[in-house]
């Protein structure tokens, strides 16, 4: 069995490159443990010239509640800059994680200040740290990841399944999973989107794991094939 564990949306687009890549004979549940809620914060952007942009979730936030679009996005990686540019904004892409982001703008130093859209629950600080590099950056939090228990089925289906293959995309959503498992008798095989993912998790030991070679869902989806091809998921 597949279990995903992200939002719906997000969730809903991994499942169906899954299918794509692997077929039907793997199992698919989805039990979300966030929703992405916006804050409807209003954003003082006199002065800003650049808005960054660590997910798509800060994207359709900004988008929902904003108007403005002749401020340069700077992305994470190419999901979050493709988002921003069918929102309408100018953008560039890093290579996937905030530290990328930052290495890119440190050595090319936009001209004036910047705002880091983010969530309620973010790592990195991406603000302080490129202001501390000579780079002006404020920050705002445009939308909150609220948490939600894993549902019974999830962990029914999870405790009976022979293996649960478990993708970990962030910090937060391995603690939050992690946590709903910690008693669970599931054997799992987890797949992590990065060290710091890895380094979240604190539920079970699992029965095999893999890291995913870049933060993106392709490498996530070339992690499990490692495990589907070595037996892992048989």
């Amino acid at each position: 069995m597949l279990l995903l564990t992200r939002p719906e949306a997000q969730s809903a687009r991994f499942a169906a490159a899954f299918r794509a890549r692997f077929g039907c004979d793997i199992d698919i549940l989805t039990a979300p443990v966030m929703t992405i809620a916006p804050t409807g914060a209003q954003l003082a952007l006199d002065g800003v010239s650049g808005l960054i942009f660590t997910s798509e979730n800060g994207v359709s936030a900004f988008a929902e509640t904003h108007e403005a679009r002749d401020l340069t996005a700077y992305c994470v990686g190419d999901r979050t800059a493709n988002a921003a540019r069918a929102a309408g904004f100018t953008a560039f892409s890093s290579r996937g994680t905030a530290e990328d982001l930052m290495a890119d703008l440190i050595a090319a130093p936009p001209e004036g200040r910047l705002m880091h859209l983010r969530g309620a629950h973010a790592r990195g600080n991406v603000a302080d740290r490129l202001t501390a590099a000579g780079i002006p950056t404020r920050e705002a939090v445009i939308y909150d990841q609220h948490a939600q228990p894993l549902p019974d089925a999830a962990l029914d289906a999870a405790a009976a399944a022979r293996l649960t293959l478990l993708p970990l995309f962030s910090p937060r959503s391995a603690a939050l999973v992690g946590a709903w498992l910690a008693e669970s008798p599931a054997r799992l095989a987890l797949i992590y989107m990065s060290p710091a993912v890895r380094d979240a998790w604190a539920g079970p030991a699992p029965v095999a794991a893999e890291m995913a070679a870049a933060p993106d869902a392709e490498a996530m989806l070339d992690a499990l094939g490692k495990l589907i091809e070595t037996g892992a998921a048989a």
